[in-house]
């Protein structure tokens, strides 16, 4: 099965099935994350099908009631966490949910014996995986991983894959490509010099390429509005959906420009600023993805 979503505004997208799975996790326990807009929860209900119905679990999808059953799925999460998620980060991420899962299954007296294996059974799993992935990220070169993961995300955006997307939201999708995959990983297990090297490269490039999609220097205003606004594509509605579900947990205090970019349908934040140019746009969306 492919990471990817094939003909949709998500097929360049990396970071989605990584996310997905993370999400997953969070919504398999007994109390489950809210979503902060329709539109997120929209588009994680479109990915269910997506991933789920690709996979052999599909018959249990067409149940709802079977969905919901524990057994179902703890194997469901079981199966996506081979055959979607791949990155140390979302792993370590499905790993702490499963943990508390883990936690809440024991104080509860009416989750089975069989539920408690096959989360133990999982939890065992991705500690193997993530413990695997650590072995092999300590022996890597992190500098020239990262390196060439961030050469890679912005070829894409050069070459138009973003292109469905507002300026701004180019920028943040690319940064959670970055964020959720090997330059991810290269940030968080380098030396603080290595990472700040990293990081300060992607500031540069970013900056340099939301001036050249709205054909201005890197010092040039604009309004707000002109960073945020979509292109008029018969894909435009499921871009904004995605980048609401990209950006669900962005919170409009710590990380107003994210919050501005991604969640268009719930206003404009008061810290992202009315009149600003690309190093300033691009420069604050680095420090809310990347530097948290």
């Amino acid at each position: 099965m492919s990471n990817l979503l094939p003909g949709t505004p998500t097929r360049a997208l990396e970071c989605v099935a990584e996310k997905f799975v993370v999400d997953f996790a969070k919504n398999s326990g007994v109390t489950r994350e809210p979503w902060h807009s329709q539109q997120s929860k929209a588009f994680y209900q479109r990915l269910i099908g997506e991933f789920i119905g690709q996979s052999q679990l599909q018959k249990w999808a067409l149940d709802e009631v079977l969905m919901d059953t524990p057994e179902v799925t703890m194997a469901m999460l079981g199966q996506l966490c081979q055959r979607v998620g791949k990155k140390h980060h979302a792993l370590v991420k499905v790993y702490e949910s499963v943990t508390a899962l883990v936690a809440a299954s024991v104080r509860l007296a009416n989750d089975s014996t069989i539920t408690r294996q096959q989360l133990s059974q999982v939890q065992q799993q991705l500690a193997q995986r993530v413990g695997k992935l650590e072995t092999q990220l300590h022996g890597t070169d992190l500098t020239h991983l990262g390196i060439v993961h961030c050469e890679q995300v912005f070829a894409r955006w050069q070459a138009g894959h973003y292109l469905s997307f507002s300026p701004a939201g180019r920028c943040y999708v690319a940064l959670q490509e970055l964020y959720w995959g090997a330059f991810g990983d290269a940030v968080r297990f380098g030396h603080s010099l290595q990472a700040g090297e990293l990081i300060e490269q992607v500031r540069a490039l970013a900056i340099s390429q939301l001036a050249h999609d709205v054909n201005a220097s890197v010092r040039t205003r604009h309004y707000y509005y002109e960073w945020l606004m979509f292109p008029s594509t018969p894909e435009m509605m499921e871009s904004k959906e995605a980048l609401a579900w990209l950006g669900d947990d962005s919170d409009c205090e710590k990380q107003p420009v994210s919050f501005a970019t991604t969640q268009t349908h719930r206003g404009v934040s008061l810290g992202m600023p009315r009149i600003c140019s690309a190093m300033r746009l691009g420069s604050a969306m680095v420090d809310e993805v990347l530097i948290k």
